[in-house]
C-alpha cells in the first residue's frame, strides 16, 4: 500500500500532553513543482511548511498561521501558511532559488516570524525572534518557549532524493506540548523517548514514510486519543479578483503609471506561482471607480 499525506492530532488520555505526527512529502513534492524547487531549496521549504502546520494545528479558530524564517546568505526569505484543516502553501524568492539551484545554499539564520490569523484575515497575534538555527525544529521550539511559554519537543526532517532533488524522499515531522500540569517524572520519561526515537530514514519504506509507527514510538507507554486526521493539502486562494483587488489599493498615481504603457501586465503569485493577465481596461476599470 502506498502512504498518504497525513496530519495526526492526539492527547494522552491520563496524561497532559497534546502530540502531533505530519507527513507532508507528495504535498511539498506538488508545492516544490509548482516552484522548481530543488535538493536544500525543497528541503528548507518542506521543513519551513511542517513547523507553521504545527502551529496552525493549535488555532482554536479557522484562522491561518505564517511562519516565516528569514536568513542572510543565498537564500533570505521561506514563507508558509497553512490552515488547521491542513490546507497549506509555501513561497520562496524565486531569483534567490534559480540562483542556488540544487546545490546547498550558504545560509546564516537571522530570525523567525510568526503571524496569526483569525477566520476574518484580521492579526491576532504576530511575534519575531532571533533564529537559533538553520533547523527548524530548533526554530519552532524556541519561539513556542520564548512567545507563548510552552515548552515543547519538535523534530522536522526533509529529505530530497540524491538521484533526482527535485523529489523528496520524505518530508515529516513529529510535535509534542507539555501541558502545564505535566510532571516531572513525565517529562524526564517523554525526553528520554525523544531521544532513543529511530533516525527519520529508517521510517521511509518503499511504499512511503511510516507515520503510524513514528507515533507508536512517540506515545511510548502512554495510551493516546486520536483527536483529528487530516489529509494536507496544497492550497492558494489567490485569483484574479485577488490580485484586482491589491492592485486597488495603490495610489491613483501609481495606477495611471501602470495603465500609460497600454500593455497588459503579467503578475505572478508568489505562492503558487499562478499567472494572471492584467488588462488596460482592467486599470481602466480600477481608475474610474477611485475617481468615482
Amino acid at each position: 500500500m502506498n502512504f498518504k499525506d497525513r496530519i495526526i492530532r492526539a492527547t494522552g488520555k491520563k496524561t497532559p500532553f497534546r502530540l502531533i505526527v505530519v507527513d507532508l512529502t507528495s504535498t511539498m513534492n506538488e508545492i516544490g513543482k509548482q516552484h522548481n524547487a530543488k535538493g536544500y531549496a525543497l528541503k528548507l521549504l518542506a521543513e519551513n511548511t511542517i513547523a507553521s502546520v504545527f502551529l496552525s494545528a493549535g488555532l482554536k479558530f479557522a484562522g491561518t498561521v505564517t511562519f516565516a524564517t528569514n536568513f542572510s546568505g543565498e537564500i533570505t526569505k521561506i514563507q508558509s501558511d497553512s490552515t488547521p484543516m491542513g490546507l497549506v502553501r509555501a513561497m520562496i524568492p524565486q531569483d534567490e532559488l534559480q540562483t542556488i539551484g540544487a546545490n546547498e545554499p550558504a545560509l546564516v539564520p537571522q530570525r523567525i516570524g510568526v503571524i496569526k490569523l483569525n477566520e476574518k484575515g484580521k492579526r491576532v497575534h504576530e511575534s519575531i525572534i532571533e533564529a537559533p538555527s538553520v533547523s527548524m525544529g530548533q526554530n519552532l521550539a524556541a519561539y513556542l518557549l520564548q512567545s507563548e511559554q510552552v515548552r515543547s519537543a519538535v523534530g522536522i526532517e526533509a529529505q530530497f532524493n540524491k538521484e533526482d532533488p527535485s523529489k523528496l524522499d520524505y518530508a515529516a515531522g513529529f510535535y509534542i506540548e507539555a501541558f502545564p500540569d505535566l510532571e516531572a517524572k513525565d517529562i524526564n520519561l517523554i525526553e528520554v523517548i525523544v531521544q532513543n526515537l529511530p533516525k527519520f530514514s529508517e521510517l521511509k519504506k518503499p511504499e512511503g514514510f511510516d507515520l503510524d509507527e513514528l507515533l507508536d514510538q512517540l506515545r511510548g507507554p502512554y495510551e493516546i486519543d486520536i483527536v483529528r486526521e487530516l489529509e494536507p493539502k496544497a492550497y492558494c486562494p489567490c485569483s484574479k479578483e485577488r490580485t484586482l483587488a491589491t492592485l486597488a489599493t495603490l495610489k491613483t498615481e501609481d495606477l495611471i503609471d501602470l495603465r500609460k504603457d497600454g500593455h497588459d501586465l503579467e503578475i505572478t503569485c508568489d505562492f503558487c506561482r499562478s499567472k494572471y493577465t492584467i488588462t488596460p481596461q482592467d486599470l481602466d476599470q480600477l481608475i474610474k471607480e477611485r475617481k468615482g
